[in-house]
């Protein structure tokens, strides 16, 4: 008999269909009915696979009724109008301030996105089960670092994953290539949203220059900035590792 399939969260099997981006924003950037193609490329940039799917239908089967009405609900009416006005660059004076006190709820709505984003497309998992069930406790990983920017670029919404992310050694650290990680960005109209994440028994440490830091600690390092594009965003920052 096959196994019963459950919800990524909280493991009970009364299955919903999640839209990994909510409705109410796909209908302010006017989508809801628009086709996105997902493009999964292999590291020299040539497609291996491509899928088409209307905004729409763009979902997870593996969020339960329970978590889809409960707490991820009450995530998205927290966030809905801050991010509204910060996709649109919008009050920034009063958002940024609003950042200040709650970093960490939109940062939890952004994490939550990429990892329902990854766990859905034609690309590979690399977002590790126990982070979702991490971020149902009311947690973000360790070893997670997530930040915000702005883009002159406004494509409506793009957005990159890869399990890379370049990483700076001590050279008395023992390189590990099995190490888990993933680094996954996403832009909604002028905002952008980068979650990256490297597992090590090692401190570490991630800078990404001219980006607001939402998590761990909300700050900016850097002098700010607005980037020109995603891809501009997206190479930008560095992990360093070392020793206590």
């Amino acid at each position: 008999m096959a196994n019963k399939r459950e919800c990524v969260f909280c493991e009970n099997t009364n299955l919903s269909k999640e839209h990994i981006f909510a409705q109410w924003l796909l209908k302010e950037l006017n989508i809801f009915n628009n086709d996105v193609l997902m493009t999964h490329a292999n590291i020299a940039g040539m497609p291996i696979s491509n899928r088409k799917h209307a905004f729409s239908k763009l979902v997870n089967g593996l969020v339960c009724e329970t978590c889809n009405n409960g707490w991820m609900s009450q995530l998205e009416g927290d966030c809905q109008n801050h991010i509204i006005n910060l996709m649109n660059m919008n009050e920034l004076e009063t958002e940024l301030a609003f950042l200040n006190e709650h970093h960490e709820t939109v940062a939890k709505w952004a994490f939550k996105n990429v990892i329902l984003l990854n766990s859905a497309t034609n690309y590979r998992h690399l977002v590790p089960d126990e982070h979702y069930k991490e971020l149902y406790s009311g947690k973000i990983p360790e070893g997670v670092f997530i930040d915000l920017a702005f883009c002159k670029s406004n494509p409506t919404i793009e957005w990159r994953q890869t399990h890379g992310g370049m990483i700076l050694k001590d050279r008395n650290i023992p390189f590990n290539p099995n190490a888990k990680r993933y680094h996954i960005t996403f832009q909604i109209k002028n905002l952008l949203l980068k979650v990256t994440y490297y597992e090590s028994l090692n401190n570490t440490f991630y800078e990404d220059e001219g980006a607001v830091r939402l998590y761990p600690r909300f700050g900016v390092y850097g002098t700010p900035k607005i980037f020109d594009s995603i891809d501009d965003f997206d190479i930008h920052g560095f992990f360093h590792e070392y020793k206590e």
